[in-house]
């Protein structure tokens, strides 16, 4: 028996970016005007083309009206390629817990 497993569509943050600033009616132009991030850079970002940092997430929430996180992990906490050390560290802490 096959065992169906749903994959999950990834969204990146540039997606939400794009996302929140066509709810609001905006154009990229407007959302460089209110945040000073250059268009390009904004273009890039909504495109997967180019990563978000900690600041431009920061600038881009407050413009958008949400927490940095909703821009920053859109798919949660969870990140498939630390998946193997956040189980290391999961198990040394169930050892040091029960070692307690």
């Amino acid at each position: 028996m096959k065992s169906i497993r749903k994959s999950r569509i990834k969204i990146n943050p540039g997606m939400v970016v794009k996302e929140l600033r066509l709810k609001k009616g905006w154009s990229q132009a407007l959302l460089s005007e209110i945040t000073g991030i250059a268009v390009t850079n904004l273009s890039n970002l909504e495109r997967g083309r180019s990563r978000l940092g900690e600041d431009r997430a920061i600038l881009l929430a407050e413009a958008l009206e949400v927490k940095p996180e909703f821009i920053l992990f859109p798919n949660g906490f969870e990140r498939e390629d630390l998946r193997v050390r956040i189980n290391k560290i999961r198990k040394k802490l169930k050892q040091i817990k029960q070692a307690a």
